[in-house]
C-alpha cells in the first residue's frame, strides 16, 4: 500500500509510461484531495515506434554576459544550478563594442583582442565567462548580436561593415580560442520589431542583406560549419514564412520568438502555429528537414508590465505549469526544442534604472537568489527531454482540454531510458489510466509539482517524490489527478540523469 500512496500524489494531467501495477486497473484516489471523483479515466498510450521527432535539440537557456558579474560566490551557485539542469543549448547574445572599439583611420575595426591595454582586453571577459562554462559542459552556443552598432556609427544592417566585424570575432573565438561550442550565429533580434529599428521602419531587405553578407563573410574566413540561425521575429508570421522563401539558401537552422497569452497556451494555438511553421519549412526550403527548428525565446505575456518589459509571473506556480504545456505542444508539433527567456534578472537592465524581470531568480546583491517556482519545472524538462531524445507519439482517448501529454526515448551508456511529462493546466480534476509498454522489471521514478507539493532539496532541486517498479507486462495504472500540476515518470535514475 506505500508504493500506491506514493502514486496517489501524482496530481496532475499528462500522461504516459510503462507502469506495470498488482491490481490491475486499480484506482488511485487522492486522499490529499477533497476533488475526487470517479469519472472515467483518459486512456492514454505511449506509442514508442511512432516518432513525432527524431531528434530533439534539448531545452536551452538564455545566459547572457553580465554587465555587472554576480560575486565569485553567487557566481557558483548560479554554475551549479544551471549545471543540474543540463541544458541542450545556450543563446548567447552581446553586441559589438564588447569586442570592438571603433574604426581606425583607414576605417579598419579595432578589436580589443589587439589593442595592448588588458582593460580593453577585459572587456570581453564578462562573455568569456559564459562561453568557457559552456565549453567545460559541452553545451552548443548560439552567439549573436543584438542589434546594429550605433554608438560605432552603424546604423543599419545592411552595413557591410557590421557583418565583416561579426565575421572576425567569430573567427577569433573559434580559430584562436578554440571554442568548438559556437556552431551558430543570431544576426539581429527581433528584426521584425519597430522596437529594434529606432530611425526607420522594419527593412525585411536591409536586413536580408546583412544576412547574405554574413554568410559571405563567414565562408570566406573559413567558417562554413557556422550556421547562421534566423529569422529570429518575434510574432508576426510573414516575415518568417517569407524568410524561409528567401533566405533558405544562407539560413542554417530555424527559430522564432513566442511570447504566449494564456488563452494560447489553454487552447492549443502554440502547436497549431508551430505545426503549420514546419509544413512553410519543409514546403519552401528544399533542406529544411535537415535543418534545426527551435523557440529562440519562450516566455508568457500575460500580465507582462509593458512598460518596463517585467513579468510579475515568474514568481508564481502557475508560471511554471503553463510553461509545460508551452513545452509540451513546441515538441508535440514537431519543433526540436526551445530556449527559457531567462536565467538571472540581474543580466538585464529595463532603461529606467531597474532590472528586468523574467528570470529563474535574481543574483543581484539585494536579492536572495531564491529558486523561482518556473525553474522547478523547466531544469526537469531539461534533465529528462535531453539532447539527443526521441519524441514518441500519444494515444489520448478522449482528448480533454488543458490536458498535455508528450513522452521521450534516447540511450544513456547504451541503456534505453523513457521520460513521459503530463501536464493538466486545469484545476478539473482528471483520471488517467496510462498504458507503458515494455517496462516491465524497470525501475520507474516519478517528479511532481503542485502548488503545495514539489519535493526539493536543501538547494532548491527538484528531487524525486517516489521511485517504484513496473511488475506486470503492458499492465496500465490508473491515476486520479486532482487539480493542477506536472508530473514526470522516467527510467533514469535520479542521479545519472540524463
Amino acid at each position: 500500500m506505500q508504493r500506491l500512496r506514493l502514486f496517489t500524489a501524482l496530481t496532475l494531467g499528462a500522461c504516459l509510461l510503462p507502469f506495470a501495477h498488482a491490481q490491475q486497473h486499480a484506482t488511485v484516489t487522492d486522499t490529499n484531495s477533497a476533488h475526487a471523483t470517479a469519472s472515467p479515466a483518459l486512456q492514454i498510450t505511449l506509442a514508442p515506434d511512432a516518432p513525432v521527432l527524431s531528434t530533439f535539440m534539448g531545452l536551452g537557456i538564455e545566459f547572457d554576459p553580465y554587465q555587472n558579474p554576480p560575486s565569485p560566490a553567487r557566481w557558483k551557485t548560479i554554475e551549479q544550478r544551471v549545471a543540474w539542469a543540463h541544458p541542450g543549448f545556450f543563446r548567447v547574445m552581446s553586441s559589438a563594442q564588447d569586442y570592438c572599439l571603433g574604426f581606425d583611420a583607414q576605417g579598419k575595426p579595432i578589436f580589443v583582442w589587439q589593442h595592448p591595454k588588458a582593460a580593453a582586453q577585459a572587456r570581453l571577459n564578462k562573455l568569456y565567462a559564459v562561453l568557457n562554462f559552456a565549453q567545460q559542459h559541452h553545451i552548443s552556443v548560439y552567439l549573436g548580436e543584438w542589434s546594429p552598432p550605433g554608438a560605432l556609427g552603424i546604423h543599419s544592417p545592411a552595413d557591410p561593415r557590421w557583418p565583416a566585424m561579426i565575421a572576425d570575432f567569430v573567427a577569433y573565438l573559434v580559430h584562436v580560442r578554440h571554442y568548438t561550442v559556437i556552431r551558430h550565429y543570431i544576426f539581429f533580434n527581433e528584426p521584425n520589431g519597430q522596437w529594434m529599428w529606432p530611425h526607420s521602419a522594419p527593412d525585411f531587405d536591409a536586413w536580408s542583406t546583412g544576412i547574405r553578407h554574413l554568410r559571405r563573410d563567414f565562408n570566406a574566413l573559413g567558417l562554413q560549419q557556422i550556421a547562421i540561425a534566423g529569422p529570429d521575429n518575434s510574432g508576426d508570421m510573414a516575415w518568417f514564412d517569407r524568410s524561409v522563401k528567401a533566405l533558405h539558401n544562407d539560413f542554417g537552422a530555424w527559430e522564432m520568438h513566442i511570447y504566449a497569452t494564456d488563452a494560447q497556451v489553454f487552447g492549443d494555438q502554440i502547436e497549431t502555429q508551430l505545426a503549420q511553421a514546419r509544413q512553410t519549412i519543409l514546403t519552401d526550403d528544399p533542406n529544411g528537414a535537415s535543418k534545426e527548428r527551435f523557440i529562440a525565446e519562450s516566455g508568457l505575456v500575460t500580465g507582462k508590465i509593458e512598460a518596463l518589459d517585467r513579468q510579475p509571473r515568474v514568481r508564481t506556480f502557475q508560471y511554471g505549469v503553463e510553461m509545460s504545456d508551452y513545452v509540451a505542444q513546441i515538441a508535440r508539433a514537431g519543433w526540436m526544442g526551445a530556449d527559457a527567456w531567462d536565467l538571472d534578472d540581474a543580466m538585464h537592465g529595463d532603461g529606467h534604472g531597474m532590472l528586468k524581470l523574467w528570470g529563474f531568480w535574481n543574483s543581484s546583491p539585494d536579492a536572495s537568489m531564491a529558486i523561482r517556482p518556473w525553474f522547478y519545472t523547466w531544469s526537469l524538462m531539461s534533465r529528462l527531454f535531453p539532447a539527443g531524445a526521441q519524441i514518441v507519439a500519444i494515444h489520448s482517448t478522449p482528448a480533454p482540454p488543458r490536458f498535455r501529454v508528450t513522452a521521450a526515448h534516447w540511450s544513456s551508456n547504451a541503456v534505453p531510458e523513457t521520460a513521459v511529462m503530463l501536464v493538466n493546466d486545469s484545476d478539473a480534476p482528471r483520471t488517467v489510466a496510462l498504458s507503458l509498454p515494455g517496462l516491465k522489471g524497470r525501475a520507474l521514478t516519478i517528479y511532481r509539482y503542485f502548488r503545495y507539493d514539489r519535493p526539493a532539496n536543501a538547494a532548491g532541486l527538484a528531487v524525486p517524490a517516489a521511485s517504484i517498479r513496473a511488475r506486470r507486462k503492458d499492465e496500465p495504472l490508473t491515476l486520479h489527478l486532482p487539480s493542477a500540476g506536472v508530473v514526470f515518470v522516467t527510467t533514469a535514475d535520479a542521479e545519472a540523469v540524463p
